[in-house]
């Protein structure tokens, strides 16, 4: 068990956080099911054989503004042209996704990390299989958001109980955890 002092958010658990309060609490209980998941698999495999010449992965550490340990690692970035890239398999999550790439431009912020030119950087979430990109901005709406959410999973960290199941049954049967969570 994660102890709310002893937690350290990262960008997957910002994502699973968006998608499903109970996926974040399972997982920060240490119940990770997308190792037995062909989903993940097949999404770990489009990260791998896509864009293979423009890889730079990037690991990135700050704490937010209430002293909790941030975390995250970057799928890979044009450093001189101030681009932090996510790529996924599908938009079923997008949402999700777009949050995870605005935890990663938030952790350059809390950083003062620019670009050479002093603008912020900011993301694109590529998806190769749709041959689809979207652009992502750091809004200041945004960080106070992102802020609410380490602060939702620091509390949700304390419970000892997992949140309800979500209502969306249709999302949960694609879920790695569904199992855990409806039997």
């Amino acid at each position: 068990m994660n102890a709310p002092s002893q937690l350290r958010i990262g960008g997957m658990l910002i994502g699973y956080y968006c998608i499903c309060p109970r996926k974040a609490w399972l997982s920060m209980r240490g119940l990770w099911m997308e190792q037995e998941s062909q989903a993940v698999a097949l999404g770990r495999l489009v990260d791998q054989s896509s864009y293979p010449r423009n890889k730079k992965a990037l690991m990135l550490h700050a704490e937010a503004p209430c002293g909790t340990p941030l975390v995250g690692k970057i799928d890979w970035a044009q450093l001189d042209h101030g681009v932090l890239h996510e790529t996924k398999k599908g938009r079923s999550c997008e949402d999700a996704h777009i949050w995870q790439l605005r935890f990663y431009l938030w952790l350059l912020r809390l950083n003062d990390v620019t670009r050479a030119d002093g603008a912020p950087f900011r993301g694109e979430l590529n998806y190769p299989k749709l041959r689809r990109t979207e652009s992502v901005e750091l809004e200041p709406a945004h960080e106070t958001r992102l802020a609410d959410m380490v602060a939702a999973l620091r509390r949700l960290a304390g419970q000892d109980t997992p949140p309800s199941r979500i209502d969306t049954r249709s999302f949960c049967r694609r879920c790695a955890y569904e199992e855990l969570c409806y039997g």
